[in-house]
């Protein structure tokens, strides 16, 4: 080969080679710097307990001896537990893989074209030796290769693959009561307290007193340490090459969500990592409930015998103050009434009579001024159950046709859901049968479909087949009363935490019982509650409701360059949509809004909204189905 030749046949390999790697370059460019969709995949090790993955309950006792105390009070972890009712609290969308009963696969976080499927990633894997031999490489690959931002917690950072993406050496836990110090001013640490601080007034339990562990850490180059606990760092950030956002929030994992700054910290670092955030919390909303209208048990039960409300006590007592103050009662009703003259069900509110004791049970009037609340908007409509009474009323020792001073004075026969008469369970189809048919009756009766159960004096059946709070999410209902909590079809989250937070409205019981039996001895009570709570908003369990069940997406339509969302209304669960407006906080993250710079418009369903500093509310018309918000920058 002559020079000439070889000199050309040098240049053509350079150029080859320079625009092989401008285009590589490039085309990883395009896919991590392109932004990622709005929904966050929760990766757990074995702390989902239900074997089905539909029931997530708080842990109980494991028996162990903590070493301080004479008694088993060590819990299980409640991390796990605490991550799904904070995701659900702010209507965040996400999937779960536990890793007790999945194999990791990278098309677990990819699309059928290889593009990302999540924003982020929540990393809570505990260790445990009933994990399936997970790959860790596939995390390091998601987040150094495609972008996917990763959030880990506590103390579930031993392997080596997810240190590596955060920027830490783990070292080890041991407990300090030192308090969590704010110590850069960043994104994730704006408007957080230093130090942090205990809910004292919903926690009571955490806090000093329950020896929390504090985790070791080693910060490496390019990470940057946020809070502090003494000298050791519990929460840190690191931005990757591949465009990626990672973040670690230390401290003990079964009392770490017991403080609001760390809470606030879990939602700020989603938004971080993904690049944006839609979002809902609650300040100074309350819901406000009373039992028992329609209840058969005051007819009968002697110590909580009382006359049904009146149309006149309901409107002077309960509507007017109601509309007073713009405000609404949540009232569990109870569908059925049981006939003991007749041995039979009938629906409650065709009943006019003077009971046993010589009293005057009105039920007609009552209904006319419950339906004046209703139509008013000042009372939602739940259910209470079929009748509040057990399904068997025949067998030994039998509820009919006894005395009022012998077996009808027991307690245990108004208790539909939970046999606490013969002590045992109501099988599971008897239980879904008057679940079903209370929600019926309750819709006939009032024109609304309740969507919140409560079980009548809290009677339940609690093995997993029977599990009251199970088969009520299975008939449909999207709320456990009082605080019983998430029913849906994707699962149930049996009981709640945080509520009088942000993350949750304050759940409060009418004054002065929590039930019309209250209001029969002492009606004046009821409006004192507005001076209690005189900045709180009372609002419906149906709004609450359809913001848990509200099924939002996000993805960056790089034709448009614009950033689109989706916000689905079920119009079942979202009922309350309708015919209400909602409204959402919508965030951007400091290096999107750098990098992509102002917000040119907004619009929702077409329309333009005004636009203002992040973060800021996008208000969006009534009615169910889906939303288009479209975010121009």
């Amino acid at each position: 080969m002559n020079k000439k030749k070889f000199k050309l046949g040098i240049s053509l390999t350079i150029s080859v080679l320079i625009f092989i790697a401008e285009f590589n370059a490039f085309s990883i460019d395009y896919k991590n710097t392109e932004l990622k969709p709005f929904r966050v995949l929760v990766i757990i090790g074995d702390q989902w307990e239900d074997p089905a993955s539909y029931m997530v309950t708080k842990p109980q006792p494991t028996g162990e001896y903590s070493g301080y105390y004479t008694r088993p009070e060590v819990s299980g972890p409640v991390d796990f537990f605490h991550l799904m009712v904070l995701l659900k609290s702010w209507s965040i969308p996400f999937d779960v893989i536990r890793l007790d009963q999945q194999f990791l696969d990278r098309y677990m976080f990819l699309d059928i074209n290889g593009n990302p499927k999540y924003g982020t990633i929540i990393w809570d894997v505990n260790q445990s030796d009933k994990l399936l031999h997970p790959d860790y490489s596939i995390i390091k690959e998601m987040v150094q290769d495609y972008g996917i931002g990763i959030i880990a917690l506590s103390d579930r950072i031993s392997t080596p693959e997810i240190q590596s993406v955060l920027g830490l050496k783990y070292i080890d836990c041991w407990e300090s009561n030192k308090e969590m110090e704010v110590v850069s001013d960043h994104f994730l640490t704006k408007g957080l307290n230093s130090p942090f601080k205990v809910d004292v007034d919903i926690s009571p339990n955490y806090g000093s007193g329950v020896h929390m562990k504090r985790q070791q850490v080693e910060v490496l180059d390019g990470t940057v340490t946020l809070v502090k606990q003494g000298s050791y760092p519990q929460a840190t950030a690191k931005v990757l090459t591949s465009g990626a956002h990672a973040v670690w929030i230390g401290n003990d994992h079964n009392n770490m969500f017991h403080f609001q700054d760390i809470r606030t910290l879990l939602r700020q670092a989603i938004t971080w990592t993904i690049g944006y955030n839609l979002y809902k919390t609650w300040v100074n909303d309350l819901i406000m409930i009373m039992d028992d209208p329609g209840g058969a048990q005051s007819v009968y039960l002697e110590h909580w015998h009382y006359p049904e409300l009146t149309e006149d006590v309901i409107e002077k007592y309960l509507i007017k103050p109601l509309q007073e103050h713009n405000a609404i009662l949540n009232i569990n009703f109870v569908a059925g009434f049981v006939n003991d003259k007749k041995h039979m069900l009938e629906p409650t509110w065709k009943q006019n009579f003077i009971d046993e004791f010589g009293t005057k049970q009105d039920y007609i009037s009552g209904k006319r001024g419950f339906d004046k609340g209703v139509k008013l908007g000042v009372f939602e409509v739940m259910c209470h159950g079929l009748t509040h009474m057990q399904p068997d009323l025949v067998s030994e020792p039998g509820w009919y046709g006894t005395r009022l001073d012998q077996e009808k004075a027991e307690v245990g026969w108004y208790r539909e859901f939970g046999d606490t008469r013969r002590h045992k369970e109501i099988p599971a189809a008897e239980q879904l049968w008057r679940m079903k048919t209370a929600k019926k009756w309750i819709t006939d009766q009032f024109g609304i479909t309740p969507l919140q159960f409560c079980a009548g004096g809290g009677g339940t059946s609690v093995s997993y087949h029977n599990n009251t709070v199970k088969l009520a999410g299975q008939a449909g209902f999207g709320w456990g009363g009082w605080t019983r909590g998430y029913l849906g079809t994707d699962m149930v989250i049996a009981e709640w935490d945080f509520m009088g937070t942000p993350e949750s409205p304050l759940f409060v019981a009418a004054p002065p019982d929590a039930h019309d039996f209250g209001i029969t001895t002492n009606p004046e009570e009821f409006a004192t509650i507005f001076s209690k709570y005189p900045q709180g908003r009372f609002m419906g369990i149906n709004e609450f409701i359809g913001y848990l069940h509200a099924n939002n997406c996000g993805y960056w339509n790089n034709d448009e360059t614009q950033l689109t969302l989706t916000l689905d209304y079920d119009p079942h669960y979202c009922l309350y949509f309708n015919n209400h407006q909602s409204s959402w906080t919508f965030e951007l993250s400091d290096w999107l809004e750098k990098e992509m710079g102002e917000i040119s418009i907004i619009k929702v369903d077409g329309k333009a909204v005004p636009s203002s500093p992040s973060p800021f509310n996008i208000p969006v018309p009534s009615g169910t189905g889906k939303h288009k918000v479209e975010i121009v920058f």
